[in-house]
């Protein structure tokens, strides 16, 4: 439901005055019962709550704080498409609480994935097979058991976490870009399937290009909405081990994978550990330590899987390979949109993503801004 445009407008002009920003946002609506006291509020009551007069007058008189909120105005126009202003219900109250919460949250996707507790899973660009194994299963399982796994769309085991989470529920991808601007491109498809019973966040306007200081920003929205942080590979200095640091610092739990002490990806979980992180073996010991009820997954370790099989087949359903021929004739070999190829093939796109996935690891198809392009 659109929020009421007076109201965001208001907290709009607010946060686009020179010198307010993230803390004072919070300070201001913690001495307001409620969001919607904005709307009530006169140049001196501003100045009350810690505002200097010259702002708290352009607040009330200067028209030009308007300037970038038709694109707040514009994202909301369709089903699917929406904001969430902070204090204001569906916005997670985990994340408002924070003192430096970002006041709007841009969104795509299922709204009703935030009804679930949720755990973030974070990890290494570049991990092991055996940490990638373990994050897709594990995040399959807590999805399965009721959970929403909140990550970041980056390549590693970020990707491996959401592959696995569609494949059992929910996720969220936090994004340090746009909402509209899918960082890596090659995770195109991956997005477009976490839409169907989760959401794209972000913090940053529609159109934003992806920037190396957006990142950090990002990593405290994973970690402020979720209840724990599990680190699944780590080296010592990583953004992973910030975002586990935010976490404990945000008053939440964190829990970190052991692995070979060789291997220098394993070296910034055992750091955690010994600074008094949870060691964590299955989804089972997450869910157990939360109190989080439901139907739980079985023990199931990383030792349990063979250890030939491909990450990727794990959780992403596929078609027999005689099916996938027929799905590559209706890709041109430019830019292809998914939901012209649900046209042109007459399946649905909870089969047809996972095809297309299927076709890009056996060297058909490769993703393309706009879409998928054919390579043979």
């Amino acid at each position: 439901m659109m929020l009421r445009e007076e109201l965001l407008k208001a907290w709009w002009k607010l946060s686009q005055i020179p010198g307010i920003g993230r803390v004072t946002l919070g300070e201001i609506r913690q001495q307001l019962s409620h969001p919607n006291d904005l709307l009530k509020c006169d140049a001196d009551q501003l100045v009350a709550m810690g505002l200097s007069p010259e702002a708290a007058q352009r607040w009330q008189s200067d028209a030009s704080l308007l300037q970038g909120f038709d694109l707040v105005q514009n994202w909301q126009r369709f089903k699917g498409y929406g904001v969430l202003l902070a204090g204001v219900a569906p916005y997670p109250e985990t994340l408002a609480s924070l003192r430096d919460a970002p006041l709007i949250l841009y969104y795509h996707g299922n709204i009703d994935c935030l009804n679930k507790p949720m755990v973030a899973m974070v990890g290494s660009r570049k991990p092991s097979d055996y940490g990638a194994r373990w994050a897709q299963q594990t995040a399959q399982d807590l999805a399965t058991a009721g959970v929403t796994v909140v990550s970041g769309l980056a390549i590693g085991i970020d990707g491996h976490v959401h592959q696995g989470a569609v494949a059992g529920g929910s996720t969220i991808a936090v994004m340090g870009s746009g909402p509209d601007v899918i960082y890596p491109q090659r995770h195109l498809g991956l997005a477009q399937m976490i839409m169907q019973d989760g959401l794209l966040l972000s913090e940053f306007p529609p159109g934003t290009e992806p920037q190396s200081r957006h990142f950090p920003s990002r990593n405290r929205i994973i970690s402020g909405l979720s209840l724990a942080t599990v680190v699944v590979e780590a080296a010592v200095k990583s953004g992973s081990l910030i975002t586990a640091h935010q976490a404990a610092e945000q008053g939440r739990e964190v829990f970190a994978l052991p692995g070979m002490v060789s291997n220098p990806v394993s070296q910034g979980c055992h750091q955690l550990i010994r600074d008094g992180a949870y060691l964590v073996q299955s989804a089972d010991d997450i869910l157990l330590e939360l109190g989080l009820k439901g139907e739980k997954p079985g023990h199931q370790s990383s030792l349990n899987f063979d250890s030939h099989a491909s990450v990727e087949k794990i959780a992403v359903p596929t078609l027999k390979p005689q099916n996938l021929p027929p799905l590559v004739t209706h890709v041109d070999f430019t830019a292809t949109s998914a939901d012209l190829l649900a046209i042109r093939s007459g399946m649905p796109m909870d089969q047809l993503l996972p095809a297309l996935m299927e076709l890009e690891l056996e060297g058909w198809i490769t993703q393309a801004p706009g879409g998928y392009q054919r390579l043979k």
